[in-house]
């Protein structure tokens, strides 16, 4: 008896160190992390856990491994930090950046709330993406991030150093942020395709002060849209937006219904918006589809300087439909679809904008076009447009502007009165 109690004991303890095992290794509702069989997440408390493991570095971002939502996580009441930020001390750390898979399965993440007031650089359900956000449902988002340094400020993603897919933006959000603040993604390196906005207002933070003439990239109030705040990079496909882009302080720079700035991507397409923008103290490169757009002509200096490669030029922006109000006193560089390109490096950026609609209202904007705002060096081929300018039948495709908007670059180059012309 004695011999058996203790092969008993023995089995049981075997078993409890196997157990606990089991649980290092899968902490979450279950799986092991692969494609096959990823880690599930079930409950707010397995996010939470995600989250943490990853800003805390331990995981080093979870590379190569995959996670699925088993069901709806309500984060109502709960402290929100995203999953993944930059390392704002050593920006070359990734161990702090979301590295794996998450899929939604088609599941709801809803009522996410953050709120701060420290610099912080990625925001959003997941932070920063390095890896592949997908399938995902997101609802009733409040994030407000005011301190001017902050940037990359999303709904859904952050920053997108990796893939975005098939992933809504739904029910009642309200995202605040000074540089690159959009719905589903803050700002992007890369591709997103399938995704959906609605229900959203984007609000951007921020002086600007360009008394002397120059506008000039400052990072302070600007970038402002309802799929990406700022991309700079990849492509763009198949995104529908519904929403409200607001900017409440001085001068403003790169306000869209799709995105703020889409510079930089070798294409834009298939994306339709319904938006309302308001500017109340003038701002430049404002679009109903996105603020500022291009490419630059020698793709080698973008690799070289940004390490984003590009092979179009120009940028191509093709089969997008905008219905957009705008009151913007004041505003210059807009457009019914485009704002601008971006002076960059020694030549403004250009795009290709082919067989898309705009149709629109425009208030107090300086000179805008019904199409794009300026558009040097660049083409506009089989579009159709309906804008008025104060009430008046807008009737010029290309707006008249006299002076570039200019990347952060060109701070210590004055440009001759030639290049500042249009």
């Amino acid at each position: 008896m004695k011999k058996l109690l203790s092969i008993l004991l023995a089995a049981c303890l075997l078993l409890s160190v196997c157990c606990l095992a089991l649980a290092e290794e899968s902490p979450f509702a279950g799986g092991t992390g692969t494609a096959e069989d990823p880690w599930q997440i079930a409950t707010a408390e397995q996010l939470l856990m995600l989250s943490a493991a990853v800003n805390d570095g331990s995981v080093n971002g979870y590379p190569g491994k995959f996670f699925v939502l088993t069901a709806d996580i309500d984060l109502k009441d709960v402290e929100w930090q995203p999953i993944g930020h930059m390392d704002l001390t050593d920006m070359s750390n990734t161990s702090c950046m979301f590295m794996g898979t998450l899929d939604g399965q088609g599941h709801t993440i809803s009522n996410v709330t953050f709120h701060s007031d420290y610099p912080v650089c990625g925001v959003g359900v997941v932070g920063m993406n390095c890896g592949e956000v997908k399938n995902l449902t997101v609802r009733n988002v409040d994030i407000r991030c005011e301190d001017i340094y902050s940037m990359a400020v999303g709904g859904v993603v952050g920053y997108n150093m990796g893939i975005i897919h098939d992933v809504t933006l739904t029910g009642e959000n309200s995202i605040a942020g000074v540089n690159a603040t959009g719905g589903i993604a803050g700002g992007s390196m890369q591709s997103i395709w399938n995704c959906s906005v609605d229900g959203t207002t984007i609000h951007v933070l921020g002086d600007n002060d360009f008394s002397s003439g120059r506008i000039i990239q400052q990072d302070i109030g600007e970038c402002g849209g309802l799929i990406i705040g700022g991309s700079f990079g990849g492509t763009l496909d198949n995104c529908t937006a519904k929403g409200t882009v607001i900017a409440e302080d001085n001068e403003p720079v790169g306000l869209g219904g799709i995105a703020g700035c889409l510079e930089m991507m070798d294409s834009v397409t298939n994306c339709t918006v319904e938006v309302e923008i308001i500017s109340a103290q003038g701002g430049h490169a404002i679009g109903g589809l996105c603020g500022f757009s291009g490419t630059h002509s020698n793709g080698n200096i973008v690799a070289d300087t940004e390490g984003i490669v590009t092979t179009e030029y120009p940028g191509i922006i093709d089969n997008c439909a905008v219905t957009v109000r705008m009151n913007v006193p004041g505003a210059t560089h807009v457009g019914g679809l485009v704002g601008t390109g971006l002076y960059y490096y020694g030549e403004e950026t250009a795009f290709k904008i082919t067989n898309c609609t705009v149709n629109g209202e425009i208030v107090g904007a300086i000179t805008p076009g019904a199409v794009a705002g300026r558009a040097e060096n660049s083409v506009i081929e089989s579009c159709a447009s309906s804008v008025t300018l104060d009430g008046e039948a807008l009737k010029v495709e290309v707006g008249e502007t006299t002076t570039m908007y200019e990347s952060g670059d060109q701070l210590e180059e004055v440009p001759s009165s030639e290049d500042s012309a249009a």
